[in-house]
């Protein structure tokens, strides 16, 4: 691999994540945060607080499609966008889990931290499927 192949490389990482719609999707990721938090707070008066998590997390995940489909990625929702939604976030559900599990269960870090390196880790992953096979040309 030459230099102007590690260069193009590097150029085409600047693009991804140094933009508006990279920026937009981090801000979206704390808005669907709160959300989460909130409706399974909202779901734990009527049901079971499992079953309010996730209940709560499917509300926020179809109000961040929605976000994502008018505001980052200026494409109309349709069912079959909202299905590869969906699908694009069990990497970041995976990573999420394995990040958490180590820095939680082998380097007793505190919870706070497994979620943090899990978001710098699984965000960018995240954006990139959500880009390219959620919001790509098909």
């Amino acid at each position: 691999m030459g230099v102007t192949a590690i260069r193009e490389i590097f150029l085409k990482l600047k693009r991804t994540f140094v933009s508006k719609k990279f920026i937009c999707f981090c801000a979206l990721g704390v808005i669907n945060t709160f959300n989460d938090a909130f409706f399974s707070w909202i779901y734990h008066f009527v049901m079971q607080e499992n079953v309010a998590a996730v209940v709560g997390y499917f509300t926020a995940l179809t109000i961040g499609f929605f976000l994502s489909s008018r505001f980052i990625f200026k494409k109309p929702p349709a069912l079959n966008r909202y299905i590869r939604y969906g699908i694009s976030y069990i990497p970041n559900f995976i990573i999420y889990f394995l990040v958490t599990f180590i820095t939680i269960n082998t380097l007793k870090l505190p919870q706070f931290w497994g979620t943090v390196l899990a978001a710098m880790m699984g965000g960018p992953i995240t954006f990139v499927i959500m880009k390219v096979y959620t919001f790509g040309k098909r």
